[in-house]
């Protein structure tokens, strides 16, 4: 009895290659898209005036509070 073996080997078509190199590209885009985002929230959420720092009361001219 021999065993014979069957090798199935799928060529890889240029149609295949362009969809790699688009979904390669989307992902690319996403996470860039993604990195920006974040770091505009991360700049909104973490920007502070320097005047913003103390606050002056109106009702007493002497004092300044701080925040």
């Amino acid at each position: 009895m021999t065993a014979s073996v069957e090798t199935s080997v799928v060529p890889t078509t240029s149609s295949q290659r362009a969809e790699f190199g688009r979904t390669a590209m989307a992902i690319l885009v996403a996470m860039l898209l993604l990195i920006v985002a974040l770091t505009g929230i991360l700049v909104e959420t973490t920007w502070r005036h320097p005047v913003g720092q103390l606050e002056i009361v109106p009702a007493d001219p002497g004092s300044v509070a701080r925040r």
